[in-house]
């Protein structure tokens, strides 16, 4: 467990740093025939590169908490206090800020309490959807995990794979020529806790296949999502999904690299371990600091967006770090941060 809890440090830290990274270069995709090619395309190598860092997270989860034991009211406790107090402060910050800061309108306090309740509910900003996802999943979690420790290979290749072809149901035209068959039960991100606790508990001796998985899975997603764009003559992100077949394999293979990644430098050890403890407080402010980054003309048109995205990522991952580990240090801070 010490040994699997090493390496999915490592993945979380690296994941981290490839949402914030993703989210820098993806203004730039939507810029798609008022920006030169050349700059459209730097934006879409970067972006096409890191599509992995959601299903990564779910794989994660699955790899970490299908694997525990716990009963039912311990689980729920647990998570919904790790997740529910940082999700609450970060969507008022959210809403403050938008309402007070970027919109600079005057609302009544009945207008700013309906804006309370709306962002609370239906998310205050867009990259928080994960968490509701997430807070869905955990519902499903004590059930899997009664589940999966008890199934066998067999049963548990039958799921990824019924889960597999759910993915073919989404490809634009594909779905006319597969039987109208609902399954609904095996869709969605549930497959990427499934295939975490799998590919965790299970050692692939081949090296040469997470290479050829994310290879493959990555040029598909830019040359892929160049052609659709420049076919609809705008910028088309159907590819760009996390629950798209190219994903999925650029997502199997980033993990599988990770299992057989290892650290040795311990100024690197210490960095990572950093960001694996502060992810999700970082993963939850980084937005703030890149829209207040934006306002002070600091976004992926500063330079050239080669450099730009890069820079901006690491500004940002130093900003909201030091943001997430100043809330730990007090007393109540460290509920909320995330």
């Amino acid at each position: 467990m010490k040994e699997k809890q090493l390496w999915l440090d490592n993945a979380r830290a690296m994941t981290t740093i490839a949402v914030i990274f993703l989210h820098v270069a993806a203004p730039l995709l939507y810029k798609y025939g008022e920006v030169s090619d050349e700059l459209w395309w730097v934006g879409n190598v970067y972006d096409s590169s890191v599509r992995f860092c959601v299903p990564i997270f779910f794989m994660i989860t699955g790899a970490l908490l299908l694997s525990k034991d716990s009963t039912l009211s311990d689980f729920l406790r647990k998570r919904f206090l790790r997740i529910i107090p940082p999700l609450v402060f970060w969507s008022l910050v959210y809403i403050v800020y938008n309402t007070f800061i970027v919109d600079e309108k005057s609302v009544t306090l009945l207008e700013f309490g309906g804006k309370i309740i709306k962002g609370l509910f239906q998310r205050s900003e867009y990259h928080l959807w994960f968490v509701y996802v997430l807070l869905g999943l955990y519902l499903c979690i004590p059930i899997l995990r009664k589940w999966i420790r008890d199934a066998s290979n067999k049963e548990i290749h039958y799921f990824i794979l019924i889960w597999g072809i759910t993915l073919l149901y989404g490809i634009p035209g594909v779905s006319d020529y597969l039987p109208e068959i609902t399954l609904v039960n095996f869709s969605g991100f549930i497959g990427y806790l499934v295939l975490g606790y799998y590919l965790a508990n299970r050692t692939v001796k081949n090296g040469y296949i997470p290479v050829i998985f994310v290879t493959i899975g990555t040029l598909v997603t830019i040359f892929g999502t160049y052609y659709l764009s420049y076919q609809e003559q705008e910028f088309c992100e159907y590819l760009y999904g996390y629950l798209t077949p190219n994903v999925l394999m650029s997502s199997i293979g980033v993990f599988l690299l990770f299992k057989r990644w290892s650290i040795k430098n311990k100024i690197a050890i210490k960095a990572i371990t950093f960001l694996s403890d502060h992810s999700f407080g970082i993963y939850l402010s980084h937005i703030l600091v890149l829209s207040i980054l934006e306002r002070q003309g600091l976004d992926w048109s500063w330079i050239h967006p080669a450099f730009s995205i890069p820079l901006l990522t690491i500004v940002s991952l130093l900003v909201s770090g030091g943001i997430v580990y100043l809330l730990k240090k007090n007393k109540y801070g460290r509920y909320v941060s995330g």
